[in-house]
């Protein structure tokens, strides 16, 4: 599997608690920008590969104006036959989604969208400055199902600031009630450089603590896992048949190729990472056809279990042992503690995180 990753870092607001890169721009800028990104695309020579995935993320890819998102889906198409796509993402804004719009991202061949709606109750919403309303959400699913688009994701995020269990239940019983395939439930990370983080610290603002995060999301383990959606990741919970194929291929530690200011790549045995900075983006793609920062050697059998680990089902011992020629509790003395403790555990020869564990995987992640 091959995905390609496209970064839109335009933003029409800053949610506080963000830490992709993102920005506020002018027009002239953002055309610059989209200039940039096809020509970074036309490097890496995309016609000649078989892509599998596409994942347009940011930011705000739904930001953009209909002539610029027909600029940008048009110059996909021209270098990559879409029709030949296993899954084709754009991340979208509730209160960006018109019926022209869908109906544009069909016709290019988008088949799945991600609706960042994070919770359905007002003052949330307000509290960490997202601009969309639940009407907005309601009016983007039917105008999405209508243009023929009917795989949709909703991003929620849990343990925001003054968010009670009895918020979470509510917001569950929302998202329940939508016609929609995916949800991805992400708990607050509180990332430095944010405007929440320096709200927590002037003690603007309060966080829940673990006990209450851990029961937050117990909660909706139960809830969802009880309704028809499968829980496949630890933050990810599908309807049968719609696993995120784009991010399948991340946790199964396959290539993929980063394309935009701040993205990232796993290709040619290589990571790498573009510059976050749009103005310093553009100009080293105009200079030398693309944006990378920095590149680094990857560790295979590390990012293996860093990211398989995440998968509910784990990753298979013997496939582990015999690629890697080890033997697995000699490489990792310590997970025999971990199983002990009852985070870790080995079920059809594979190792996973327990339900236990799925509260302290970076505890256990840590080892490697």
């Amino acid at each position: 599997m091959l995905g390609l990753y496209i970064h839109i870092p335009f933003c029409k607001a800053i949610c506080s608690y963000c830490d992709f890169p993102k920005e506020i721009a002018n027009i002239d800028k953002q055309n610059a920008y989209l200039k940039a990104l096809i020509k970074e695309m036309e490097h890496y020579n995309l016609a000649a590969l078989t892509i599998d995935t596409i994942y347009i993320g940011g930011g705000t890819p739904s930001a953009l104006n209909q002539d610029q998102l027909h600029f940008l889906l048009s110059s996909i198409k021209n270098v990559i036959d879409v029709t030949k796509l296993q899954e084709f993402t754009i991340e979208a804004n509730p209160n960006d989604i018109t019926l022209e719009k869908a109906k544009l991202f069909y016709d290019f061949g988008v088949n799945r969208i991600s609706l960042g709606v994070q919770t359905f109750n007002d003052y949330h919403l307000r509290s960490v400055n997202r601009k969309h309303t639940n009407n907005d959400v309601y009016h983007a699913i039917n105008a999405l199902h209508q243009a023929g688009i009917a795989n949709i994701n909703i991003d929620l995020i849990f343990n925001l600031p003054k968010q009670k269990l009895e918020d979470v239940q509510r917001d569950l019983e929302t998202a329940l009630t939508l016609n929609i395939t995916h949800i991805s439930y992400y708990s607050l990370i509180l990332e430095e450089n944010t405007k929440l983080y320096y709200d927590v610290l002037k003690k603007k603002a309060v966080i829940n603590d673990e006990e209450i995060e851990a029961e937050m999301f117990e909660t909706i383990i139960k809830t969802l896992k009880s309704s028809a959606f499968k829980h496949y990741e630890i933050s990810n919970f599908a309807k049968e048949g719609y696993l995120s194929k784009h991010n399948l291929i991340y946790w199964r530690n396959h290539d993929y190729i980063g394309i935009g200011a701040g993205s990232h790549g796993k290709y040619q045995q290589q990571r790498y990472f573009n510059h976050r900075s749009v103005k310093f983006y553009i100009e080293q793609v105009n200079a030398i056809n693309h944006g990378k920062k920095e590149r680094y050697a990857y560790e295979p059998l590390r990012d293996t279990f860093l990211l398989g680990l995440r998968l509910c089902k784990g990753v298979n011992i013997a496939a582990i042992e015999k690629e890697y020629a080890i033997d697995l509790f000699t490489q990792y003395p310590k997970l025999k503690d971990y199983i002990k403790q009852e985070l870790v555990e080995i079920v059809d020869n594979h190792l996973r995180l327990t339900n236990k564990g799925l509260l302290l995987g970076n505890e256990v992640f840590a080892i490697f």
